[in-house]
């Protein structure tokens, strides 16, 4: 299968490749251009008019990994060397931006396509329409964020944080597809000098398992609001954790985010078939629904960052049980075995300096809702400290970073260390 989607990519690049070369001889050099920008791929524009533009861009990064667990007093430690990500985009936009269409593959995970869309956009940009899959708008503000843009570099398998290495204990617990399939609307407008951008979406609740449904499952119905009363952010800023572009004023800005997802078969509501053992009053297998509230601030300015996240799961649901025979009801206790119930937060700060050398601290807080030994999610404390090099407008860095993790609770205790070290090149 992935095989086949890696073909597919490479076939589509092909086709685009051969079509932009014979409009470029037709329309001429006056009407056509070809520009390279360091960090952000190569741009191929034509016909002023309607603007049709093509941007490609790719980025690899490779990396080095030790880690030492310690279980009860046993001691496991392990190193890895791996490809964290190897990623290729192709980007179209046309007539102003109002028609947008990407593909983004992903050869380092399970499945080759990360990202598939299109949108389509009203004349005064206000209004915004998206179908396929793409970065969800329901999680919290960092794992919304573009992973070439992670202040923390460190292994991600398809665009999960398994790992939990990248944005720390809350992305582990609470986070595992940052890509959904489905529609998204999305909107904006101002207030003053105030920007808000509300958006909702209905997807199909299985994360990247797009084309994976699961039978007696539903949809996820989300949305977000982000305001900034500062007015924007520069480019993406309000979504990478350091201040990269130096805001020359400060910015600031708070997003709430909400998600239902109705009959879910994964413990996070973002994925399929990692729950089972539930059942309807007629002894049929049934799921609960999961809810994910998230609530995040940024603020930035000439090189400092500041970032706070806080995320909830629960669950809702009637007439669930954990027997066929309905004997045994399941309540919020014993649910917290099969999903992610509990809380979070994250707190994290860093200053880029002019010259592009970067510190980061991060602590997170991970809270079950039951402290019992069962529960998916556990007490932990999470300590980071990263520093990174960024070079040709970011296009190139180097990072390295350590992580502390303290578990303790009425489940099993152990701590673990985890070191990176990665170099990542975008072109």
């Amino acid at each position: 299968m992935k095989l086949k989607y890696t073909l597919f990519i490479f076939c589509t690049l092909a086709v685009a490749f051969q079509s932009l070369r014979a409009q470029v001889s037709e329309v001429g050099k006056s009407d056509s251009n070809v520009r390279y920008v360091a960090g952000e791929g190569t741009y191929i524009t034509l016909s002023k008019k309607d603007k049709f533009v093509f941007n490609i861009n790719a980025t690899l990064q490779p990396g080095f990994q030790l880690k030492s667990e310690d279980v009860e007093d046993v001691t496991t430690n392990s190193e890895q060397l791996s490809l964290n990500l190897v990623r290729l985009g192709l980007n179209f936009s046309a007539y102003d931006n109002r028609l947008t269409m990407a593909i983004l593959s992903d050869f380092t995970g399970t499945t080759g396509i990360l990202e598939g869309w299109i949108g389509i956009a009203s004349k005064n940009k206000k209004y915004r329409l998206v179908f396929g899959e793409r970065q969800t708008n329901t999680n919290n503000r960092l794992a919304m964020a573009d992973e070439r843009y992670a202040s923390i570099m460190a292994p991600t398998i398809s665009g999960k944080s398994n790992d939990g290495s990248i944005y720390g204990g809350l992305m582990q617990n609470f986070v595992s597809t940052t890509r959904e399939g489905g529609l998204f609307f999305e909107t904006n407008f101002s207030i003053n000098k105030m920007r808000l951008y509300p958006s909702v979406s209905i997807t199909t609740g299985e994360g990247q398992g797009f084309f994976d449904p699961v039978s007696n499952s539903g949809f996820k119905y989300g949305g977000r609001i982000d305001f900034m009363p500062l007015g924007d952010f520069i480019k993406n800023n309000a979504f990478i954790s350091q201040d990269i572009y130096h805001e020359p004023k400060p910015k600031f800005a708070v997003g709430v985010a909400d998600s239902y997802n109705v009959k879910t078969s994964n413990s996070i509501g973002a994925g399929n078939g990692t729950v089972s053992g539930i059942y309807d009053e007629n002894g049929e297998a049934a799921f609960a629904n999961y809810n994910k509230f998230v609530l995040d601030l940024i603020f930035k300015y000439n090189g400092f960052a500041f970032v706070g996240e806080y995320v909830d799961g629960s669950i809702h649901g009637k007439d669930l049980f954990t027997d066929t025979s309905g004997a045994v009801r399941l309540t919020p206790e014993n649910a917290s075995a099969k999903y992610s119930l509990g809380s979070a937060i994250n707190l994290q700060s860093s200053y880029v300096t002019h010259d592009g050398w970067a510190v980061e601290g991060r602590y997170s807080y991970v809270k079950p809702e039951f402290d019992v030994a069962t529960s998916i999610i556990q007490t932990q404390h999470w300590y980071t400290i990263g520093f990174n090099k960024y070079m040709i407008n970011n296009a190139l860095k180097f990072g390295i970073n350590a992580t502390y993790i303290d578990q303790n609770g009425a489940g099993q205790n152990k701590t673990t260390w985890i070191n990176n070290l990665a170099v990542q090149i975008s072109f």
